[in-house]
């Protein structure tokens, strides 16, 4: 049998590779840019491309190296310097990000990429007039592109004889011919812009189209979901907390703030950050990826947890999980552990993922010093805020049944939690009480994560940090009560909504109907 021969030259190998990376074989890949680099380093496609493996695999500083290695034997790509700042992106590390990027379109205009990352990146930093603009060149070098337009009108308020929403407006108008994703963000895009000019009918029928063409292309089986929040109970109940606790890491340091997104987490978050010793890390992962690292351990191993029986674990695992995520926590952001000015360390860092409201139970036996924060909003408001945005970990967001269900269950789950954790673990904040009483409220907050009052917690606004969330607006603003109310449809198009949140949380909630624009508070230029 005849064998193909062995590639020869850096060519030869960097395309092997390229076929591995098409078929999905990045390890194999890496290898085979690897050998191609070290036959010819200073070929600049071969570095690039090894680059861009790395950065698939989520190797993010190894991938910046060999993007400024490639940079340095090429450094006219624009394709580069777009590698090297979604790489500092993903890093946490925006305003290298934003030298990459702005090379990017530097060296091409028309890099309509580059643009609108360059507009995630300040929109992230509360630079939301640069933002702006930088998706104006997005949406120039890419007329056809809906994401950008979602972007920019997310951004800040669009005036209605701004060039771009006649654009807007004539693809959503005529968005049959693409593909159902784009016709989604032309739709939540478009939707957006009408709500700003109180079209609220107009708007609201946008966003039943968005959803609708969105939900068939989501993975989201309800009956998983609704299960697994049934089944918690059950494994972590009051006795298993009592018999199990204290076992963890005892670290006091993380901070967990949970609940329904757009329920006013990011507020809270904003506020503790905007103390001296406090540091925001955001939405993290972490625990969920400690978490999935431990069950997957060896069946002999002391360390793997134990879901079904965790009545019978003894510290080692728990202690295993809560250290595993701190490391995790540690390696990602480093600046949890530096020095600040005046010599001082953070003492509380703030994971705000919203979605860790699931495993409440399992990081307080991992971590029983920890405190959570439930933030907490008024059904409604929540699952209309939910309905009118695209988010990548929401899939059960997508249709008005789903969501009140799904908001149903995680509402009897935290009220489990809340019955069976120890007094002082947990308190909930409720946005309409913090927006009525903000000092109030931000006192019981800092006494209940230990920490002693300071003024700047009400000054969360002029707080500079990143914040990458959809309320990145909002927080960079002052709290108005106005903001409490949104405009609701009538209750014909929300009645599934009704129907899936349950006639007790439903109640009060139906007769509502503010009029047409009323200050909204998920706008980015109205206060909240």
């Amino acid at each position: 049998m005849k064998h193909d021969p062995q590639p020869a030259t850096a060519s030869e190998w960097c395309a092997e590779g390229e076929a591995c990376a098409a078929r999905g074989d990045l390890e194999g890949a890496l290898q085979r840019f690897d050998t191609a680099r070290a036959l010819d380093p200073a070929n600049a496609i071969v570095q690039e491309r090894r680059a861009a493996t790395l950065a698939v695999l989520n190797r993010f500083p190894d991938a910046v190296q060999a993007y400024r290695a490639a940079i340095a034997l090429d450094p006219l790509n624009a394709d580069t310097y777009h590698g090297l700042g979604w790489c500092f992106e993903q890093m946490h590390r925006l305003e290298p990000a934003l030298d990459a990027y702005r090379e990017a379109v530097r060296l091409n205009p028309k890099a309509d990429g580059s643009h609108n990352n360059l507009g995630n990146c300040l929109h992230a930093l509360g630079r939301f007039d640069e933002a702006h603009e930088a998706y104006r060149h997005a949406i120039e070098a890419a007329p056809m592109a809906p994401l950008y337009y979602r972007n920019f009108v997310q951004s800040k308020r669009l005036a209605v004889d701004d060039p771009v929403f006649a654009a807007m407006e004539h693809l959503a108008n005529h968005a049959d011919s693409m593909t159902r994703e784009n016709q989604s963000e032309i739709h939540f895009a478009y939707g957006q812009a009408l709500s700003d000019m109180g079209r609220n009918d107009e708007s609201f029928d946008q966003f039943l189209m968005a959803n609708a063409l969105r939900r068939p292309g989501v993975r989201y089986v309800e009956a998983e979901a609704l299960s697994l929040f049934s089944h918690l109970p059950q494994l972590l109940g009051a006795e298993v907390l009592a018999a199990k606790g204290g076992l963890g890491d005892a670290s006091a340091a993380p901070i967990f703030i949970v609940g329904m997104p757009r329920s006013g987490s990011t507020l809270i978050e904003q506020i503790l950050a905007s103390h001296p010793k406090v540091f925001g890390a955001g939405e993290r992962t972490e625990f969920g990826e400690a978490l999935v690292s431990g069950i997957h351990r060896g069946l002999g191993d002391p360390l793997r947890i134990d879901i079904e029986g965790l009545p019978h674990a003894d510290a080692a695992p728990l202690h295993a999980l809560g250290a595993d995520y701190l490391r995790r926590m540690h390696e990602a952001l480093p600046e949890i552990q530096s020095t600040m000015p005046g010599g001082e360390r953070y003492k509380h860092f703030v994971d705000k993922y919203p979605f860790n409201f699931i495993n409440i139970g399992l990081i307080h036996l991992a971590l029983p010093n920890a405190r959570f924060i439930h933030s907490s909003r008024s059904p409604l408001q929540t699952c209309l805020s939910i309905f009118s945005r695209v988010f990548h970990d929401v899939p059960f967001g997508y249709d008005l049944g789903e969501l009140g269900r799904y908001y149903r269950a995680y509402d009897a789950l935290m009220k489990h939690w809340q019955s069976v954790l120890p007094e002082g673990v947990m308190i909930e904040v409720k946005y309409e009480e913090l927006v009525d009483d903000l000092e109030g409220h931000v006192r019981r907050i800092l006494a209940h994560c230990g920490l002693d009052w300071d003024e700047r917690c009400l000054s969360f606004h002029q707080t500079t940090r990143q914040v990458s969330t959809a309320s990145a607006t909002q927080v960079r603003r002052p709290i108005y009560k106005t903001s409490l109310q949104r405009w609701q449809p009538r209750r014909a198009l929300l009645q599934p909504l009704f129907d899936g949140l349950g006639p007790e949380l439903a109640a009060g909630e139906s007769d509502v109907n503010v009029a047409p624009g009323t200050v909204n508070a998920d706008h980015p230029e109205r206060p909240a």
